[in-house]
C-alpha cells in the first residue's frame, strides 16, 4: 500500500508540474500536505535550471533517526523530470549515505544508456563530499571502497560535472531521501 501511495503522489506531482508550468511547489511539503505546497510567483524557490543542453541529477543522502535513505531526481531543460529514485541506503554515516546516493544516480544513468547523450551535472548538498570527489588527497581512508565504486561508474558515464546546490536547491531530492528512509526497497523510475 505504501508503494502505491508513493507512486500516486509522485505521478500527481509530476503531472501538476507539467500541466501548470507557472505553478511552483514546495516539493518537501508535497509529501505531507499537498494543498499547502504552492509557492507564490514572487518566491524564487531554490532549484536552478541546468545550462542549455545539459541535464541535472539532484541527489541527497540523509541519515534520519538512525536510518539512512537516498533520493534523487534527474531533470532536463525546463525542469522536466526524466528519472527519480528513493529508498534505503546501507551506509554508516551521512557522508557515506550521500556517496551512496551518487552511486545510485550513476547506476540509473548507466541503465538508461546515457553515455554520450549529453552533458550531466550531479548536484549534491555536501561541500565536504564535493571536495572529496574533486580532490583525491582529501578523501578519508574509510571511504576508499565507495570512491572506487563511484569512479568505476563515472568512467562509464562520460562527461560529468559535480556541484553543490544552493539553499533549498535539493528540495525534491531531500524529500525523496526522507521518504526513502521509510521504504524497504529502492524505487527507481525513468522515462
Amino acid at each position: 500500500m505504501d508503494t502505491l501511495v508513493f507512486h500516486e503522489k509522485m505521478r500527481a506531482l509530476l503531472w501538476s508540474r507539467a500541466a501548470f508550468d507557472e505553478c511552483r511547489f514546495h516539493e518537501r511539503l508535497w509529501w505531507f500536505c499537498p494543498y499547502k505546497c504552492c509557492l507564490s510567483k514572487s518566491d524564487p524557490g531554490g532549484w536552478c535550471f541546468p545550462p542549455h543542453g545539459w541535464f541535472k541529477f539532484n541527489v541527497s543522502g540523509i541519515v534520519f533517526e538512525g536510518v539512512q535513505g537516498g533520493g534523487g531526481v534527474l531533470r532536463g531543460e525546463a525542469g522536466i523530470v526524466r528519472a527519480l529514485f528513493s529508498g534505503p541506503i546501507d551506509a554508516g554515516d551521512s557522508e557515506s549515505t550521500e556517496l551512496g546516493a551518487i552511486i545510485i544516480a550513476l547506476d540509473i544513468i548507466i541503465e538508461i544508456g546515457w553515455k554520450g547523450t549529453g552533458s550531466l551535472i550531479i548536484e549534491i548538498g555536501s561541500r565536504e563530499v564535493l571536495s572529496w570527489i574533486l580532490e583525491k588527497t582529501k578523501r578519508r581512508w574509510s571511504h576508499q571502497v565507495i570512491f572506487a565504486e563511484l569512479e568505476r561508474r563515472w568512467s562509464r558515464v562520460g562527461e560529468l560535472s559535480f556541484s553543490v546546490t544552493v539553499a533549498n536547491g535539493n528540495e525534491m531530492a531531500d524529500s525523496l531521501a526522507i521518504a526513502g528512509t521509510n521504504r524497504t526497497s529502492m524505487f527507481k523510475a525513468w522515462w
